[in-house]
């Protein structure tokens, strides 16, 4: 196994890494359509509906949701999804697969907007809120026919032999989750584990399974834990207890990301940067267990990255290399 790999594993399963693992040596695919992007129908075009029916609008460059598929949870069953064994939905996975290195890289698939990104998107935020709470039926139809969606996905993906699987699902806003914890433990922990559970089923049960979740998730870490979530993404340092986040999950679960991407990396000074990056690998490194990395690259600039980028590197060599040449040695 090419050492990167080797030593990214050593990481997860913090068994004396070599290194700091950054830049991590996976690489990430998706279907066709994952990203609402893709189904931009021309070129400057600023508004379209996706294969799911929902309107999307490009404001200068970032592309949001601006109307449902349906107007009413009383109209789940006009909801048609996308064939996921459609002809061309796995082409951008093919040609990914067809120029990596997988002696160097390992290939990982992913999900982008999940279950709740995609059931708020399909019904509005209101709309689906009111679901869960008034017609908790109709909030299970929804998320039934996205997950019947995103099993067909996963058996897709299935045939190019992947090494790690990723779900993307933004569960929390800056202080607080997007629901209770108990009605995200009755719509959304159980799909969750059944998508876990189907890697690692086809996959070996040592498969890596990363979520990525901005906002606040504290309150459903030890779920995670419980589902089989390998890695936290990108554990939003402004919205979570970072020390508090590390302690509960100490050993159990690795932590990607947490430098600050809302304050310290687009507006502070390399030197901030610097600060920053050691700071979090001191508090979060715990003989791995850690993939350090920016919370978002959107308006950072160069500098302030190589910044970082320096600093992970000088904090590697004095924390875990040297640790690493003392081991080797004995």
């Amino acid at each position: 196994m090419h050492p990167e790999k080797e030593n990214y594993l050593r990481v997860l399963r913090r068994e004396d890494p070599t290194h700091v693992c950054y830049p991590s040596p996976s690489r990430g695919g998706a279907y066709w359509g994952a990203w609402p992007a893709q189904t931009r129908p021309a070129e400057g075009v600023l508004e379209w509906r996706d294969e799911w029916g929902v309107k999307w609008k490009d404001l200068e460059g970032e592309i949001f949701p601006v109307g449902p598929a349906v107007e009413s949870y009383d109209e789940v069953d006009r909801i048609t999804p996308p064939d996921p064994t459609a002809p061309g939905l796995m082409r951008p996975l093919e040609d990914l697969v067809e120029r990596l290195d997988r002696d160097r890289y390992f290939l990982s698939v992913t999900h982008p907007y999940f279950l709740y990104e995609k059931a708020i998107d399909i019904l509005g935020p209101e709309e689906f809120g009111v679901a869960m709470l008034a017609a908790p039926a109709r909030a299970h139809e929804l998320l039934d026919i996205i997950m019947e969606f995103e099993l067909g996905i996963a058996r897709q993906y299935l045939r190019f032999k992947p090494d790690e699987a990723g779900i993307n699902d933004d569960f929390g806003h800056q202080d607080r989750l997007a629901m209770s914890p108990e009605c995200w433990r009755l719509f959304f922990k159980p799909r969750l584990k059944e998508m876990v559970d189907f890697y690692r089923e086809h996959l070996g049960p040592d498969t890596p399974i990363f979520l990525h979740s901005c906002g606040h998730v504290m309150p459903i870490l030890r779920d995670l834990m419980d589902v089989g979530i390998t890695i936290l993404h990108p554990v939003q340092s402004t919205a979570n207890d970072l020390p508090e986040l590390r302690r509960i999950t100490s050993g159990r679960m690795t932590l990607a990301g947490g430098i600050c991407g809302q304050k310290i990396l687009p507006l502070g000074s390399p030197e901030q940067v610097r600060e920053e990056t050691l700071r979090k690998l001191d508090m979060l490194w715990e003989n791995g267990g850690y993939l350090p990395g920016p919370e978002k690259t959107h308006g950072v600039a160069e500098e302030n990255l190589e910044a970082m980028r320096e600093a992970i590197r000088d904090w590697s060599r004095r924390n875990v290399e040297t640790a690493a040449r003392g081991l080797a040695g004995d």
